[in-house]
């Protein structure tokens, strides 16, 4: 039986030997790398949502004028910035394009109904374009009045005559 437990001892070795310092060191280094990652990706996300929350509304015009504030602030050129507007389909004319000149560069826009990418100068030209056609559309139908002596006279005729 001698040989027996010399060769049961040898068999078995001590556990506390097999583990080394390798195997139990955690790897911070990667987490906190995930972790970078996953608080970067959070906040696009929040930006996306706050700016699809416009989009939903219909309201271009505060999006585009926030990042132009925002390219303001940072000193950012407006040329290198990419906004996402909704060019919505022409009612005044038969032509499918909006024309825009701005400092000197042109650009033709397809006017379709769809969301599309373009440069913040012609976004911004785009917006404040259509916030001005539907402030004079309004003006027209609320402040002026037309006034005719026999369909619609003025108050100020029974005054006057």
């Amino acid at each position: 039986m001698a040989k027996n437990e010399k060769l049961t001892e040898n068999l078995v070795e001590d556990p506390a030997a097999l583990v080394t310092e390798e195997t139990e060191a955690p790897k911070p280094a990667k987490q906190d790398a995930k972790d970078k990652r996953i608080a970067e990706l959070e906040k696009q996300l929040a930006e996306a949502k706050k700016q699809n929350a416009a989009y939903t509304k219909g309201d271009d015009y505060s999006a585009v004028k926030q990042r132009c504030q925002e390219a303001v602030e940072k000193g950012e050129d407006p040329w290198d910035i990419l906004v996402t507007v909704r060019v919505p389909a022409r009612r005044d004319c038969n032509d499918p394009y909006y024309w825009f000149c701005v400092n000197g560069r042109s650009a033709q826009i397809v006017a379709n109904n769809e969301y599309q990418e373009m440069k913040l100068p012609y976004a911004e030209a785009l917006v404040d374009m259509l916030r001005m056609e539907k402030h004079a559309q309004t003006f027209a139908d609320e402040k002026v009045q037309i006034y005719d002596p026999v369909t619609n006279p003025h108050p100020d005729d029974k005054a006057r005559g």
